[in-house]
Formats: C-alpha cells, structure tokens, sequence
C-alpha cells in the first residue's frame, strides 16, 4: 500500500513539473489568451511588392507575436478586400483608394456592395503608378498621349492597378480603344515585353519593385514620367469619396537603374495599407501593431521600401474607413491622435 501511495505521488509531482513547464527557461510567446493565432494574408502577384515586403513581414511578426502568416500571392487590392468578405484572408495589404472605394461602394463593377467587414491595421509605404515602356520607343512615346495604338497592359482585372490606369489614361485623352488592351501581372507583363508582345505597362506598387528591377537587367526600358499640370488636375479631379489619396511622387536612379541619376521621374502615387478582418479581436490586432511598428528596423532591412515606414502616417489617408479597436489603442498609447 505504501508503496502504490508513493508511485501515485510521484506521478502526480511529474503531471505538476509538465503543467508548469518544467526547468524550461525560454518563454514561448504570448500574445494572447487566444493563442494559438493562424492567419491568412493577401498579398499580389509573386513579382510585385506586397509578396515580397509581406512575406518578410510575416516571418518578422510571426518571431514578435507567435502567430503564424500564410502568405497568399492573390490579384491584388480588389482580391482582397473581397477575400476578407469572403472570409479567405483574416489581413491583407491594398491601395488606400481602393480600400476607401470598397467601404462605401464606390466602384460598383468590382464591389456591388459596400464591404465593411474590414478595418485598417496602418499605411506603410508609398506606392508609386510606375510606366514601363520599351527602349527603343524612347523617340516616340514621350507622353503618356503617345501611347495610341500600342500594345499596352493595364494590370490584372480588377485590380488597383487596373483603375489608377484607366484613370490616367483618361486624363491624357487616351482611350481603351485607342490602344491594344492586355490585363497582365507585372510579372506576365514583363515577360510579354520582353517576348516582344508588349510595348508598354502600368503597375501601381513600391518601388522597386521585382518585376521591374530584373527586366531592365534583361532588355532596354524606360519609365514614364507625367505632365506636372496634368497630375495636378488629376489630384484635384480625382478625389475618392471626398478624399484626397492621391499625391506627386518622384522615382529615382537608386530604385531603378534604367532612370538617370540626374533625371528622376514625377508620377502619382498612393499608399499600401494593411487592412484586418473585423473577426479579428482587439488583442490580437494589438499585438500585430505593436509588432509591425517596433520592428520597422529589422523590416526595413529585409525589403527596401520598409524604409519608407512612419508610424506618424499610420492612418493619414485611410478615408473613412475606421482603424480597427487594436490598432487604435496601439497608436494611442504612443502619443498619436486617434479619431
């Protein structure tokens, strides 16, 4: 009998020693009382930005909070958003402009209904609407009005891309029967260019962006620059929801080597946002926050335009659309004005 007692004692001592975590002295993280967290992030096309830069986000966060990011290449914005509806994604990175579209119906090709089952984590870096034309176009095609009947992509379908293209397009007089219209990624575009089945192609993302960068090691390319009046108009004209979200941008020779160094373009930017689901709750949201921000260095060390990152821009041209309750709590506790 003693010694059936003393088995049961020591069994329960070691059921103890495990329960506690034994003389393990490495903490696990602990973001949250409803750990473990698996998310699902949106991103684009594998030769674009938001792959890229997301990826080296999630491996970043995921060390910070313990939550793991399954990174999705996607169509973009429009994708997005659209998955978090659908409940695909639980975040997602997007064009602020087309973010703010989608919350109050602003576009009703690509969201029939306004879509508010989203909220924004932060802006992150600017995005600039890069034109990529051949080389040896450089006598001919000066200005965007050039590009009357060439072959010219336009983005994927749907995508931000797609939009601040058409849009652009528009205000130089330029219609989409005036040209040969393609909807191609940036990394499809790049190989049609240089298969010699494309002149030219637009891609709204962070510069420099991979597509770019390694086509202009592989054939002679040039960006195009736009007509100062002309993006003047076009940022008062083209406000969405009231909103001003569109702003002069410069690209110079130290994102892409195919721009002088004594010559950097202007053209029209926006801003790539993080957005989360709604189902998301304020702890975990929190948590992220707090994690992108405080590891902007090791960020901007794994993909250049993390360099870009301002906590004090965190939600200057969001619109309407609302932060999400973590996030605002973050910001709050670090001195900025929140609503």
């Amino acid at each position: 009998m003693k010694k059936l007692l003393a088995l049961m004692m020591a069994a329960m001592m070691l059921l103890c020693c495990v329960a506690c975590g034994g003389g393990n002295d490495t903490p696990t993280p602990t973001p949250g009382t409803d750990t473990p967290v698996s998310l699902t992030v949106g991103t684009g096309g594998t030769a674009g930005t938001y792959y890229a830069y997301t990826n080296a986000v999630g491996m970043i966060l995921g060390e910070a909070t313990g939550y793991s990011y399954n990174v999705i290449s996607t169509g973009g914005s429009v994708a997005n958003i659209n998955g978090i509806e659908d409940g695909d994604y639980n975040m997602a990175i997007v064009q602020n402009d087309t973010m703010i579209k989608a919350y109050n119906k602003l576009d009703d090709f690509n969201f029939p209904s306004a879509i508010t089952s989203f909220s924004v984590l932060g802006e992150v870096y600017s995005e600039v609407m890069q034109i990529v034309v051949r080389g040896d176009l450089k006598d001919t095609v000066k200005s965007l009005a050039d590009v009357k009947g060439l072959r010219v992509s336009i983005g994927d379908a749907g995508s931000g891309t797609e939009a601040n293209a058409k849009a652009l397009l528009a205000a130089y007089g330029v219609s989409l029967n005036d040209i040969t219209v393609q909807n191609l990624s940036a990394g499809s575009s790049a190989d049609a260019m240089k298969d010699g089945k494309l002149d030219v192609f637009f891609f709204t993302s962070g510069a420099p962006t991979t597509a770019i960068t390694e086509l202009q090691t592989a054939m002679d390319i040039y960006l195009l620059g736009l007509d100062s009046a002309v993006m003047d108009s076009f940022i008062a004209d083209n406000k969405v929801g009231g909103y001003a979200v569109y702003a002069k941008m410069d690209v110079t020779h130290d994102q892409y080597e195919c721009i002088p160094a004594d010559a950097p373009i202007t053209t029209i930017g926006v801003t790539a946002t993080y957005i989360v689901s709604n189902s998301l709750s304020e702890e975990q949201v929190y948590n992220m926050t707090k994690a992108l921000w405080e590891n902007q260095a090791e960020i901007a060390k794994a993909h250049a335009v993390g360099t870009g990152m301002d906590i004090n821009n965190a939600f200057v041209t969001i619109g309407n659309v609302p932060l999400h309750a973590g996030a605002a709590k973050y910001y709050t506790e670090k001195g900025l004005q929140v609503g």
